[in-house]
This record gives C-alpha cells, structure tokens and sequence, in this order.
C-alpha cells in the first residue's frame, strides 16, 4: 500500500456540516458512500453508542453535498 500527500491544488478546500437525525441503527455504510465524517466528538459517541429505536440527531462533515434521497431510504432525514 502506498500513501500519498495531496498537492495543495488538488485538496478540497471547502467542506459541508449538516445534521442527520433518525432511529437507531445508524447506517454507518453512509458515512462512506458520503465521504463523510463525524463533525465532532459527541457525533462520534452518538454514532458508537448503540441504542435500539432511540431518535437521535448526528452532526456530520463531508467535502461535499448530502445524498438526502438515500439517507431517508434508511429512515434517516437530513437537517
């Protein structure tokens, strides 16, 4: 495996915050099919911490736009 730095140019320079909210389970497949990550470390509990059918809102981060269609086909609604 080799890893590589990104040239300045290359890099996204801008990223987007959004909030997502839904019953537990939380689709974790979305982060990636987003690009996306926890925006902050109680977004990281909330994703981490397991409990069945409680509704919970989750701030996330991405280099780019939400796909809200495929959020609420897992019952999640993007905020």
């Amino acid at each position: 495996m080799e890893i590589r730095k990104l040239a300045a140019p290359v890099r996204p320079r801008e990223y987007c915050r959004y909030q997502v909210s839904g019953l537990y389970p939380f689709p974790v497949d979305m982060l990636r099919y987003d690009s996306a990550w926890p925006a902050d470390s109680d977004a990281v509990d909330a994703i981490t911490l397991k409990r069945p059918g409680e509704r919970v809102a989750i701030q996330l981060a991405s280099h780019r736009q939400p796909t809200s269609e495929r959020w609420e086909s897992f019952g999640w609604k993007v905020c």
